[in-house]
């Protein structure tokens, strides 16, 4: 019985492998593609992988919904060209960021983000009412983020980690762990700010 348990994970994990290197070849025979445009096509590419794997386990129901934004305050890591399709948007809505603000939260790396002040650490595209305000263009990082348990144990004041459960998509993180490996990913703030500096 193990050895067919074995088996079956040596083949999954194949199949995984064979995923994340097409994904891979892919990506890398588009990286002279316009960065708009490649920032649509993997918002594209993850929406659907994220409805196939939804069609095809009969995922749980997500628990997220506008408002719920506890997960927007953590780091944020995106790809460079997500950056250049979110100033984009702003530009293209008349709207600004907040600079010193993503001057502040450059400063801090993933290990260290908890450590600034509780209110740099939201999201700069956290609006008064704890919605996204480019939910149309968000990354792929925020895409995947599903959560299907009470959305009150995110909050990380209470301390319920272990709580937490989410739909999780192996195809979905093939994905992006190639688009790890192909473009590299950056924090948000950091990654922002190139995007504004190359757009004047």
């Amino acid at each position: 019985m193990s050895t067919e348990r074995d088996a079956a994970r040596l083949r999954r994990m194949a199949e995984l492998r064979a995923l994340y290197e097409g994904h891979v070849a892919r990506l890398r025979a588009a990286t002279d593609a316009a960065p708009l445009q490649l920032a649509r096509e993997a918002h594209a590419e993850m929406d659907g992988l994220l409805e196939q794997d939804r069609r095809l386990t009969g995922a749980e129901a997500v628990r997220c919904h506008k408002g719920c934004s506890h997960c927007c305050h953590g780091p944020v890591e995106i790809r460079p060209h997500e950056a250049h399709l979110l100033v984009e948007h702003l530009r293209s809505a008349g709207r600004a960021l907040d600079r010193d603000k993503l001057e502040r939260q450059s400063a801090y790396g993933v290990d260290t983000w908890r450590e600034q002040p509780a209110a740099d650490q939201a999201c700069v595209f956290l609006d008064a009412a704890g919605a996204c305000s480019v939910y149309d263009v968000r990354p792929n990082a925020c895409r995947k983020l599903l959560v299907t348990s009470d959305p009150q144990h995110c909050d990380i004041s209470r301390g319920e980690y272990e709580r937490i459960e989410r739909r999780f998509c192996w195809e979905a993180e093939m994905l992006e762990s190639a688009a790890l490996e192909v473009f590299g990913l950056q924090l948000m703030p950091q990654a922002l700010k190139t995007a504004l500096d190359a757009g004047r």
